[in-house]
C-alpha cells in the first residue's frame, strides 16, 4: 500500500533532522512511501534538511496548522495519508503497527500514541507530566493505552487516514487555529465511521521547550477549542470549558464586588482553592516523577489562565 507522511514545518532545522532519520529508517518497502514537507517560508535550514533526505518540499502561506496537512494531503499520492509532526520521532515499525488496523472499511483513521522521550530537556518532561494529567481527565494529546480501542479522537501528531475518507470530508477546517484534527474526526465519526487507537504505533514527541512556547501552545488550543465549540456545540465538554467558567466567574465576580464586598472575599476563596489545588496537583506530580514541584505549578497556572482565556476568545471569534 502506497503511503503518504505529511509533516508540517516552520523553522524547526532543530529537530527535523532526528525526525526524519526514523522515518529512513522505517520497516517499511521505500517504493511505496513518500514524505511530503509541508514548509510555512522557513527561515533557517528546514528546507535543506528536507530535500537532504529526499522529501517532497511544498509551500504553505494559510497560516493555520490545518490548513498546512491540507496542502500537503493534496500534494501527496498515496493510499492512505499519515501525519507526524516535525517534533516526533517514530519507532521502526510505527507504520505497519498503523496500517494493520485499517481491518474493514468502517475504520477511517487509527493512531497512536506520542511519548515524551528520555533524552527530552527537563522542562520538556515535565511538560510532558502535564499533557498526561490533562489525558487523564478527558483531553487526548497525551493519551495512552495498554489495548487496540475505539476512541473518539487522535492528535496529528500520530495518526493516519484513508485517503477516499479524508478527502470525501474536505480535510481539516483551515480556519481553526488548533483542535482542527477533533472536530474532523467528530465529523467522521457523526458518519459512522470508526476512530481506532493502538498502542503499538508509537512515537516520541519532543514538548515544548519554553515557558513561552507553552503559553502559546495553551491559548491557541483554547482559542481552537473555542472556535469549534461554537462551529458545533456537540463537541463541547465539561473538563474543556471549566477552567473558562472559572475565570468567568472570578471576574464577573470582581466586577460586581462595588455593589457587594462579600462578592470580593468570594473571588478570593475560589483563588485561593485554585491555588491550593494547583499546588497539590503539583505536589502529587513531583511525588510521583521525582521532579521539581514549582516547575509543576507555573506549568499547570500557565495553562489554566492562557487555556481559559483563548477559549473564551475562540467563542468570540468563531
Amino acid at each position: 500500500m502506497r503511503v503518504s507522511i505529511i509533516i508540517p514545518t516552520k523553522n524547526n532545522a532543530g529537530i527535523l533532522e532526528k525526525c526524519l532519520k526514523s522515518i529512513e529508517n522505517l520497516d517499511y518497502p521505500k517504493e511505496e512511501l513518500e514524505v511530503v514537507i509541508v514548509d510555512g517560508h522557513s527561515e533557517d535550514g528546514t528546507v535543506e534538511i528536507a530535500r537532504k533526505y529526499g522529501c517532497r518540499v511544498v509551500y504553505e502561506s494559510v497560516g493555520t496548522i490545518g490548513g498546512a496537512r491540507n496542502i500537503g494531503a493534496r500534494n501527496s499520492s498515496g493510499e492512505f495519508i499519515v501525519f507526524t509532526d516535525a517534533d516526533c520521532v517514530a519507532e521502526r515499525d510505527w507504520l505497519k503497527n498503523l496500517l494493520k488496523e485499517f481491518r474493514d472499511e468502517s475504520i477511517a483513521s487509527v493512531g497512536g500514541p506520542n511519548i515524551t522521550p528520555e533524552d527530552d530537556s527537563e522542562f520538556g518532561k515535565c511538560v510532558g507530566d502535564v499533557f498526561e494529567l490533562l489525558s487523564r481527565a478527558g483531553a487526548r494529546y497525551a493519551y495512552n493505552s495498554k489495548e487496540v480501542v475505539e476512541i473518539y479522537h487522535n492528535p496529528t501528531c500520530n495518526s493516519a487516514y484513508r485517503r477516499g475518507i479524508f478527502e470525501r470530508f474536505g480535510g481539516f477546517n483551515p480556519k481553526l487555529i488548533a483542535c482542527d484534527d477533533e472536530e474532523l474526526d467528530f465529523r467522521i465519526r457523526k458518519a459512522g465511521y470508526k476512530i481506532i487507537f493502538t498502542p503499538f504505533a508509537r512515537v516520541y514527541h519532543y514538548r515544548k521547550s519554553s515557558l513561552k512556547s507553552f503559553a502559546k501552545m495553551a491559548w491557541n488550543y483554547g482559542v481552537g477549542r473555542g472556535q469549534v465549540i461554537r462551529l458545533n456545540r456537540e463537541m463541547a465538554r465539561w473538563y474543556y470549558c471549566t477552567p473558562s467558567l472559572i475565570i468567568l466567574l472570578i471576574l464577573l465576580l470582581l466586577a460586581f464586588s462595588t455593589l457587594n464586598s462579600t462578592l470580593l472575599f468570594i473571588a478570593f476563596l475560589i483563588l485561593l482553592f485554585g491555588f491550593l489545588g494547583i499546588v497539590f496537583l503539583s505536589v502529587y506530580l513531583s511525588l510521583k516523577k521525582r521532579r521539581n514541584p514549582l516547575i509543576y505549578c507555573i506549568l499547570i497556572s500557565t495553562w489554566f489562565w492562557c487555556y481559559g482565556i483563548g477559549l473564551l476568545r475562540g467563542l468570540m471569534k468563531g
